[in-house]
């Protein structure tokens, strides 16, 4: 009796996923239906093929990585991408499908441990990586990469973004777009900043997650803003945010 039992749990538990799978597509289709009519332009159904590889692991909504799949589509062709955190590489995906060129670059730097200076951040992280049964998410990230074939088009640095900032192979305006999803207390994303902003090119892009969170990003986004280091708000969606770099930041 207990070992029917099981199987009707089982059974209906499968039943309840597919439920799920087939309720996130329908409102995923919605979006894209919506989306396409007002930015017709993009190629929506690979945006789509990402999104639903992650479903359930992302880390943002739906019209959030939209924005940041359109960002990465209008640069120019052949450019180069910094994505500070990159976890499981989901927006590492989405952005570097969006790329144009052979010799176009996407580096996505990441310590792949959940290390934050935070502590209810860092008890969250390996509370994550305990669910993935992992004490590192970079196999995991290496999986997703290639399952999209972009080996050659992502580079991962595995290090903290400061230390990585000091040994990066690029020079010095030569970034079209820094995404900056790392450490998320004010102190470590304005040191983020700090860091960056130099690889950016003048009226390059810098892109915030979790601007509206309740951790020191929106604090550390205003100080940048005091410091005249963008000139123009680019768009915001949800937690999103992005900005065009000032020439002389």
């Amino acid at each position: 009796m207990l070992l029917l039992d099981e199987r009707v749990f089982r059974m209906g538990f499968k039943t309840f996923l597919g439920i799920k799978k087939r309720s996130w597509k329908r409102s995923a289709k919605k979006f894209i239906a919506k989306v396409k009519r007002t930015f017709p332009q993009y190629p929506w159904e690979d945006f789509l093929r990402i999104s639903e590889h992650f479903r359930g692991r992302e880390l943002s909504s739906l019209p959030e990585r939209a924005f940041l799949f359109r960002l990465s589509h209008d640069l120019p062709s052949d450019a180069k991408v910094v994505e500070i955190g990159s976890w499981l590489g989901a927006s590492s995906c989405l952005l570097a499908w969006g790329l144009k060129g052979t010799k176009a670059k996407m580096y996505a730097i990441d310590n792949f441990r959940g290390n934050a200076s935070d502590g209810s951040a860092r008890v969250r992280y390996q509370e994550r990586m305990s669910k993935l049964k992992t004490d590192t998410t970079k196999d995991i990230f290496d999986r997703n990469i290639a399952y999209f074939n972009m080996e050659n088009r992502v580079t991962a640095i595995v290090n903290d973004s400061l230390q990585a900032a000091k040994n990066f192979c690029e020079p010095p305006h030569s970034i079209d777009l820094v995404f900056i999803d790392g450490d998320h207390s004010e102190e470590a994303t304005k040191n983020d900043i700090t860091a960056w902003l130099p690889f950016a090119k003048p009226c390059g892009i810098v892109v915030f997650h979790d601007f509206t969170s309740n951790h020191g990003v929106p604090q550390a986004v205003w100080w940048a803003i005091k410091q005249s280091y963008f000139s123009e708000l680019i768009g915001i969606y949800g937690s999103t945010i992005a900005f065009k770099v000032n020439k002389g930041a």
